[in-house]
């Protein structure tokens, strides 16, 4: 490479003057012209973080900015027609008394129509309110006035029933009213309340095949619908039903047939089956029960028309209501009849069962009755449920010209104990103690008691036995001896003479006569010796506790335990009832009427 003159002539000028091994130095001083470039880029640095740290704080100290919702008008759709469903029903409180009318086939072949009753008292029960005889709330929930809305009459609830117990939800305070608040009620609609559709409900309870044709015939059913119903019934090869429920459609007038709806028959240990009429009056089996239950629900299944229960008293229920005050006012406001309840609550005492106010508090009493036809009421079963045990006692007539008595599980009799005076309105002599002897002038224990009464007086058998013995002795006179089931004799001695009727092995109920007053044998005068005598030991008649009824043996045994089957029955017709009555429908309510 060449370089230029000036170059190669300068260079030599330079060299000489500062050196050719000395380094070029250029330093330049600090201005604005000089950095202008360096002074304008940190200014715009500056600035720009700046404005950075001021957004940042402008954004903290405000709050976001809130939108405002606008009403959208809704999604148009075509309008579709919602299933018709169940109209709300108005509130119903149960009855204390459930019911159940059954057809029954008599001994001498008829067949005869009771209402069953079944009320309980004592522990785990409520009386009813004075001015409502024979009624009481089963469910504690109180509702408002039926007057207006039945829907509001529904959700309200007074204030003044806050310790009444309702149902568990929330409860919000509205001026004198309490509201049940389930939620907000959307195209809710109403109905006035109609009247309860004219369905009865019977029960047929044949105890041998025979008797179903008599127990249809005997329930006022239209003939058709008989006919239909024995053909379903030959039609089918299962065992006769042991339980036959009718809901039969009330006839306008008394004497006009009633129309079979439904029925439902019970076998032993299998599921019921439902029968039901189609339009062409056959019957045939129906799978859906809400069907039945919702009919048996509306049954009005009643006392019998004509059964008014019995409010005359005698000393037997007025002795009664001065024991046990607590007892007979319960079972007086249930409906049972005066002497009815008396009776029972002398059963107990009988029975060594105490039912006084205290007692009543930890044991209750559960009673079955029935009601004919005629307004005609009598006990049919009786459980005593005590804290240790319970006792139970059914009433049966262990012979056609026999009076019923109560007899326990066992078939010995519980309602019957020895008479302490068999000689009505005779008056008690010498007791059962030591005495001298009025004739012997000898003393000696008068192993029985005396009742003095005019000659010929009637005596009565002091309870159900055999007569042993009818004799003559120089000391009794002429007697007559029984045999009793519990195992114990009575003499009646000094008598004059006896029934023609009367022989030795015949049997005699409490109450018969036996004989009359005399005086025979080592006599003063007229008057009876009435002995108790225990295997070799003599007991006073008048302070001794006995049994004197019939203990069932054999046949009567054998019919007393079907009794029992029978009253089972009719208990599982009432529970069924009661249970229908609770069970939750397909569309969830719950049912609260009990006939």
């Amino acid at each position: 490479m060449t370089r230029s003159s000036a170059e190669q002539t300068i260079e030599p000028a330079i060299n000489e003057k500062f050196g050719a091994t000395s380094q070029i130095s250029r330093i330049i001083r600090f201005s604005f012209f000089t950095h202008a470039r360096f002074m304008v880029a940190i200014l715009l640095a500056a600035i720009a973080s700046a404005g950075m740290f001021a957004g940042i704080l402008t954004v903290m100290g405000k709050r976001p900015p809130v939108a405002l919702a606008t009403a959208a008008p809704p999604a148009r759709r075509r309008p579709e027609a919602a299933p018709k469903g169940d109209r709300l029903p108005p509130p119903a409180v149960a009855q204390a008394i459930p019911v159940a009318k059954v057809i029954e086939s008599q001994a001498d072949g008829s067949t005869e129509k009771f209402a069953y009753h079944q009320v309980k008292i004592g522990a785990d029960t409520e009386v009813p309110k004075q001015g409502s005889p024979g009624h009481t709330t089963v469910l504690k929930q109180r509702f408002a006035s039926a007057s207006g809305d039945p829907f509001k009459a529904i959700l309200t609830e007074k204030t003044k029933t806050a310790k009444t117990a309702v149902m568990p939800v929330a409860l919000a305070s509205l001026g004198e009213e309490r509201i049940l608040v389930r939620g907000t009620p959307v195209n809710v609609s109403t109905a006035k309340v109609q009247p309860a559709p004219a369905v009865e409900q019977v029960v047929a309870l044949p105890t041998k095949d025979g008797d179903i044709n008599n127990l249809l015939a005997a329930a006022n059913m239209a003939s058709e619908d008989r006919v239909a119903l024995q053909t379903a019934l030959s039609a089918s090869n299962d065992q006769s039903p042991e339980r036959i429920e009718l809901l039969l459609e009330k006839a306008p007038h008394k004497d006009a047939p009633e129309r079979l709806l439904m029925a439902r028959l019970f076998r032993h240990d299998s599921p019921p089956d439902d029968l039901g009429r189609d339009d062409g009056g056959i019957l045939q089996r129906v799978n859906n029960p809400r069907l039945y239950e919702r009919l048996a629900h509306d049954a009005h299944a009643g006392g019998i028309d004509a059964a008014n229960p019995d409010t005359t008293t005698d000393e037997r229920a007025q002795a009664a209501e001065k024991e046990f005050p607590a007892a007979m006012q319960q079972l007086e406001k249930l409906n049972v009849p005066v002497r009815m309840a008396a009776r029972i609550l002398e059963l107990a005492k009988e029975n060594g069962i105490k039912l006084t106010d205290a007692a009543l508090l930890d044991q209750s009493v559960e009673l079955v009755f029935r009601t004919n036809e005629k307004g005609e009421s009598e006990p049919i079963a009786v459980t005593f449920n005590m804290k240790d045990k319970t006792k139970r006692f059914y009433h049966y007539r262990a012979a056609p010209g026999n009076k019923a008595e109560f007899f326990d599980e066992d078939g010995q009799s519980a309602s019957k104990t020895l008479m302490k005076n068999p000689v009505p309105n005779g008056r008690l002599g010498d007791g059962f103690a030591w005495r001298t002897h009025p004739i012997l002038k000898v003393r000696k224990h008068h192993n029985g008691v005396d009742y003095a009464a005019p000659f010929g007086s009637p005596i009565l058998a002091a309870g159900d036995g055999e007569v042993v013995l009818i004799s003559f002795e120089p000391g009794y006179g002429k007697y007559v001896r029984i045999k009793h089931d519990g195992g114990f004799f009575t003499t009646y001695s000094h008598i004059s003479r006896t029934p023609p009727s009367l022989k030795v092995g015949q049997r005699v109920s409490q109450g018969q006569v036996i004989a009359y007053i005399g005086s025979t044998g080592l006599s003063t005068g007229p008057h009876l010796y009435y002995e108790l005598r225990m295997g070799d030991k003599y007991y006073d008649p008048t302070a001794t506790q006995l049994p004197a009824g019939t203990d069932l043996e054999g046949d009567r045994l054998d019919d007393f335990r079907k009794q029992i089957r029978h009253v089972e029955n009719i208990e599982n017709t009432i529970g069924s009832r009661i249970a229908n009555a609770f069970a939750p429908q397909d569309d969830g309510r719950v049912h609260t009427a009990i006939h």
